[in-house]
């Protein structure tokens, strides 16, 4: 048995056709049926079966069991030549989420300039699901990303790098710009810029209101940060956005939820718990962390 007779079955069962298979693979029919019958002796059961010649293929109990695990070792296959060919690599690619990136990478770039090291780094930004699901494929070696609890994994090494509390921004106008300190009440009946729906901005804000049992009253859903930011700057609302996730412009002042109703995104960062790196791999990775973004 070989990852070749492997590949062949697993597109005879999705097909049911040796014609078909054999055209995906470039190869002759009786090569997709020699295959079958070496799976069939190894594991000395049949694993399709066909009621005539032009019948299409019916997969055995065992040949569905097969299946199963042969799809599961041909992307172990792929990620293993993945692996061993990234192993000689002197990149390491990094992702980040966009709330991460926002924050953290520009100090990334500039940490691994000082270190010169910055030739090494590949990066990455995009949604956290995208981010994790790409880490586990293997097609990052870290993910830098951000959630509003700390992340427990089987597969992954998670690291708590910093915390960064939520907090409103407001336009130096509005009446809300006076305050050391923003309460959940003071945002009832006070339009708000929100971040789009299942962004991690907008569930704090949503988490925080419902802790409160405060109606937000959300006239708008911004794609980004600094949109939000921009239309504070414009004074249509007040905004509420992760501390530091933005550059503020001279007419938006940053101000904390009071202490007792504050919330924090964990800045985290995860590698496989598989991941072998190489020399310059690993020190990228232990480097990242020691990187503090400024107070």
């Amino acid at each position: 048995m070989t990852e070749r007779d492997l590949n062949y079955f697993c597109i005879l069962v999705e097909s049911g056709s040796y014609t078909v298979t054999a055209k995906h693979f470039h190869v002759t029919q009786p090569a997709i049926s020699a295959a079958l019958k070496r799976l069939e002796n190894k594991y000395g059961t049949p694993l399709l079966t066909q009621s005539n010649h032009r019948a299409r293929l019916i997969t055995t109990p065992a040949g569905q069991v097969l299946y199963i695990r042969a799809r599961k070792l041909i992307k172990e296959f792929s990620q293993v030549a993945v692996e061993v060919k990234h192993a000689e690599d002197q990149q390491v690619r990094l992702g980040f989420s966009h709330v991460a990136g926002g924050i953290w990478l520009p100090k990334v770039i500039e940490t691994f300039h000082r270190h010169q090291l910055l030739a090494l780094l590949e990066t990455e930004v995009t949604i956290s699901e995208n981010l994790l699901e790409k880490l586990r494929e293997h097609k990052l070696d870290a993910a830098i990303f951000s959630s509003l609890q700390p992340m427990k994994s089987e597969d992954l090494q998670v690291f708590q790098l910093e915390t960064h509390p939520l907090c409103v921004l407001a336009n130096v106008r509005h009446p809300l710009s006076h305050l050391n300190m923003i309460a959940a009440d003071d945002l009832t009946r006070v339009p708000i810029i929100a971040r789009m729906r299942h962004s991690l901005p907008r569930n704090a804000l949503e988490k925080y209101c419902r802790h409160s049992n405060v109606r937000p009253e959300i006239i708008y859903e911004a794609e980004s940060n600094q949109l939000v930011e921009k239309l504070v700057a414009r004074d249509l609302g007040v905004g509420f956005v992760i501390e530091g996730s933005v550059s503020l412009s001279s007419n938006v002042v940053q101000i904390p939820l009071k202490s007792s109703e504050s919330i924090d995104c964990f800045m985290q960062m995860a590698v496989r718990k598989s991941f072998l790196p190489n020399k310059q791999q690993s020190q990228c990775i232990e480097l990242l962390k020691t990187i503090k973004t400024p107070a």
